[in-house]
């Protein structure tokens, strides 16, 4: 198996653990601490993302790299299309709220 390969696993790994923790942060909330741990679930869901990120940055790294023969991009651009995300996320929100199905925020 390859860097990339191990790297792309851990990645599938870490995002299955926020996955999780989201989860288990749906059924008892972010501000419930399981028993034997120290830390709210909210808390643990960040811990998880960072693991998350920490893992994609390993791997996005090189794959950007502009002497990386298998994608090149534009640092630039892959921040431009996260903004693009989350406004897209921002307008379903909004939409879920007009159809009565998001409550208002906490």
């Amino acid at each position: 198996m390859t860097r990339t390969e191990h790297l792309l696993t851990i990645l599938a790994e870490e995002s299955a653990e926020v996955a999780q923790r989201v989860s288990k942060a749906l059924r008892f909330g972010l501000a419930e601490i399981e028993p034997g741990q120290e830390k709210t679930n909210a808390q643990r869901i960040m811990d998880e993302v960072n693991d998350f990120i920490a893992v994609y940055q390993m791997l996005a790294g090189p794959l950007v790299s502009p002497t990386c023969p298998l994608f090149r991009g534009d640092p630039l651009v892959f921040m431009s299309q996260i903004r693009v995300k989350q406004e897209k996320v921002e307008k379903y929100l909004r939409y879920s709220a007009e159809c009565g199905t998001l409550s208002p925020a906490q």
